[in-house]
């Protein structure tokens, strides 16, 4: 089987295609350097949450590899978006009911990562139910594709609407997985920022408030005394995360005379909605630089 016999429509297995054209038979994005392609492998029934399926846009959206913490642009997902680059062709291959021992797969045709918009960020459960950060790619169809194959049930936005109602999204429980907690996630970030500020000449330490006629100690992860400023730390940087710490931030503040001003630290940066939601309330935003030491939104 040459690629050229790879016809939009064919149903094969992927035993099958890794035997002619190499890849990994893990994951569902597969690389091979042998035949120059990128095979991209899709469930049979994606949730809600996963992001993958055709969308109004006539785009084919793909969420990113990687089943726990936010997903990082490496391995596959960076192969993918560079495959251009590589020369490797895109093949998508919708996963078919089982009626057999052996699952089979539909081949939907080839594509490529839209050069104007690769992709976008979503924030969604990972594998044990736990918010985070994944990367969803926007696949064009180059040449005859199949329309079959799995739908978005809401495409994205292309602009900021306002709606009137709009029902919770529901989300399956996942398996629970072995993976860094979220609090072990903000131990570390936490003693890794401390130690930044210090190497900076810093003093920083950890506070606590209590509020008048409340048993409950508010707990604030850093304080910049140097600088007179307050750092929530949070562990990842979806929605949800980055609008507790603002809400956290804005209530801590209020204790404290002179009034300082506010950090959110989060371990990989928001994505730009996020970052003018903090701009606009005067927080800024810090996370790990991928060669050291932090970048931050005042710099």
């Amino acid at each position: 089987m040459a690629t050229q016999e790879l016809a939009a429509g064919a149903v094969v297995t992927r035993r099958e295609l890794h035997e002619r054209f190499g890849g990994t038979p893990q994951g569902g994005i597969s690389p091979s350097t042998t035949s120059q392609m990128i095979m991209v492998f899709v469930a049979e029934s994606p949730l809600p949450h996963e992001f993958t399926g055709w969308g109004e846009d006539g785009v084919f959206h793909l969420t990113g590899a990687g089943v726990h913490g936010d997903q990082e642009m490496t391995r596959g997902n960076l192969a993918l978006l560079r495959h251009t680059d590589s020369g490797r062709a895109v093949h998508v291959f919708h996963q078919l009911p089982k009626t057999a021992e052996v699952r089979h797969y539909r081949h939907l045709g080839r594509f490529e990562v839209d050069p104007a918009q690769p992709y976008y960020t979503a924030d969604a459960p990972d594998a044990s139910g736990i918010m985070r950060t994944v990367i969803v790619f926007r696949l064009r169809p180059v040449g005859a594709t199949v329309t079959g194959g799995p739908r978005l049930p809401v495409t994205p936005a292309t602009e900021t609407r306002i709606l009137k109602a709009a029902p919770e999204p529901r989300l399956e429980p996942a398996r629970l997985r072995v993976q860094e907690t979220p609090s072990g996630v903000i131990s570390r970030l936490t003693a890794d920022y401390a130690d930044h500020l210090r190497g900076l000449g810093r003093e920083v330490s950890a506070a606590q408030v209590r509020v008048r006629g409340e048993t409950r100690v508010a707990r604030i992860d850093l304080l910049d005394v140097t600088e007179n400023r307050l750092i929530e730390v949070k562990h990842n940087a979806t929605r949800e995360s980055v609008r507790s710490a603002v809400g956290a931030l804005l209530d801590y503040r209020r204790f404290f005379n002179p009034t300082p001003t506010l950090t959110l630290l989060v371990p990989s940066a928001p994505r730009e909605d996020l970052l003018d939601l903090c701009a606009s309330l005067c927080i800024e935003v810090a996370w790990p630089a991928p060669g050291g030491g932090f970048v931050s939104t005042h710099d």
